[in-house]
């Protein structure tokens, strides 16, 4: 006896960042941009600006908590600029930390990263990427290759939004509770993670199912009977980039950690079947509550069920995946704890 489907729709409200941590991340992303475009010493390399990641995709979870109880969102902030990738991107990027530095109204910077200056304040913790236009897109400078890399945001963004209206609106819902699980059943290594998993909820959506719990349940056993063959003897796949189709989405996923998390998908894929085919609610409701913790609810409460409804049918996504020909060696060790 499945669990309604409004049990599904009241941990979506749940999951969702609130109303606060969405003003603060405004505030937080408008503030960064503003001092950027109006700095005395900046303002002739800014362009123009715009975000990028979950948050710009509407695919985002609510943070983790701080020490203190605060919900900081995480927010990527692309920074349209006039430098041309003869210039250094160590020099780039220090060019970008001194201005948010500077100015009574500057800011503290965190540190500065590969690709991005990181920024956290009260409001949100933030990442400053520096870009210079193309024909077809952006180049982002990479300091520790000292080279500029092709990137494009803006097709991710747009690449999200038209899943949504394949699924008929519940494509972003159904990222937002894969990664819940991603969440609550932590793995050794933090990736994969983000966009990766979108993509995947992309490829491996079921089509014409209207039951959340059954979606869910259909995607892992979907993502495992994909992969699960090929991960057992040491490989992972090439899956493209929607924005590149030379780029491979898995390309900072080690193959320990890409092994780890199909079983993780295979362990949980079982589970969400037993909830599914459990012969009543409390049963079910145990087992989903393996899945997704304790924030999906033990008894049933009203919901604005219509938030987020059914589940539609999924066309297939231009992005696609190939194995390589020959096993992929291991790396010693996974990397450390999220």
């Amino acid at each position: 006896m499945p669990v309604p489907n409004t049990r599904f729709s009241e941990l979506l409200q749940d999951i969702e960042p609130s109303t606060t941590t969405k003003t603060r991340a405004s505030g937080g992303h408008t503030g960064i941009r503003d001092h950027l475009r109006t700095q005395a010493k900046f303002k002739d390399r800014y362009v123009t600006s715009f975000l990028s990641g979950s948050y710009a995709r509407d695919s985002a979870i609510r943070p983790r908590s701080t020490s203190n109880g605060q919900e900081r969102p995480d927010v990527d902030i692309i920074i349209v600029t006039n430098f041309s990738t003869d210039d250094h991107p160590d020099t780039v990027l220090k060019e970008v930390c001194k201005a948010l530095e500077d100015g009574g109204d500057g800011y503290e910077v965190e540190r500065i990263n590969k690709r991005s200056v990181r920024v956290e304040t009260w409001q949100a913790e933030m990442d400053i990427v520096p870009v210079a236009s193309t024909w077809n897109g952006y180049m982002i400078p990479d300091r520790d290759t000292g080279t500029w890399k092709f990137t494009n945001p803006p097709v991710h963004t747009s690449w999200s939004s038209a899943q949504n209206t394949r699924f008929g609106g519940r494509f972003k819902p159904l990222v937002k509770l894969f990664k819940w699980w991603r969440r609550i059943n932590p793995l050794t290594g933090r990736r994969p993670k983000g966009f990766v998993l979108e993509v995947l909820v992309g490829l491996h959506a079921p089509t014409g199912e209207t039951h959340y719990g059954e979606a869910f349940a259909q995607l892992l056993e979907n993502i495992y009977d994909a992969y699960g063959y090929h991960a057992s003897i040491g490989q992972k796949p090439f899956i493209a980039d929607p924005a590149d189709g030379s780029n491979d989405i898995l390309g900072k996923v080690s193959v320990a950690q890409w092994t780890e998390f199909i079983e993780k998908v295979r362990v949980y894929a079982g589970i969400a079947r037993r909830a599914q085919d459990a012969d009543d609610i409390e049963e079910a409701t145990r087992q989903w509550r393996r899945v997704f913790g304790d924030r999906f609810k033990a008894t049933a409460t009203p919901a604005k069920a219509s938030t987020y409804g059914g589940f539609a049918a999924a066309a297939p996504v231009a992005a696609g995946y190939t194995f390589p020909d020959a096993m992929a060696a291991p790396p010693a060790k996974p990397r450390g704890f999220a």
